[in-house]
């Protein structure tokens, strides 16, 4: 059985391959990325709180939980790289501003913030916008299978 958070970050990626051209999806963030890769996307997901577990309820409910999901645009350029991160950041906010993750209707994505950074190496200037969101959803327990 795949974890919930395998397949947020799919079904996440997937949004953004249809709707972001000329662009690279990874579905994880420990991926060596070259040159001819950029620029690239990527989906990936970190801390994930319980909000709500089956003993705050009647012993039997679903687990409410709270998941950080970041999508990451990586870019090289100069003089223009905040732009072209600045773009690539408003294709990500359109692709998933009112969208819903399949199988998961319950679920509720909110945009929380935005964070750039730059790299140079060499001669090179690479940039990066990351973008986090917070996915609230619910999960079946054991005991729901009775």
């Amino acid at each position: 059985m795949t974890h919930p958070r395998t397949n947020i970050r799919q079904a996440v990626a997937q949004q953004l391959q249809d709707n972001i051209q000329n662009v690279t999806i990874f579905k994880g963030r420990a991926i060596p990325i070259f040159d001819q890769d950029i620029p690239a996307i990527l989906v990936y997901t970190d801390h994930e709180t319980i909000k709500e577990e089956r003993w705050d309820t009647d012993g039997c409910g679903e687990l409410t939980r709270e998941l950080d999901l970041f999508v990451e645009a990586i870019d090289i350029g100069k003089d223009e790289l905040d732009d072209k991160l600045d773009e690539l950041a408003q294709q990500i906010e359109q692709a998933l501003d009112g969208w819903t993750v399949p199988d998961k209707k319950n679920a509720v994505l909110r945009f929380a913030e935005t964070n750039t950074s730059h790299d140079i190496m060499g001669d090179k200037i690479y940039g990066a916008v990351q973008l986090r969101y917070t996915l609230t959803y619910m999960t079946e327990t054991h005991h729901n299978h009775d």
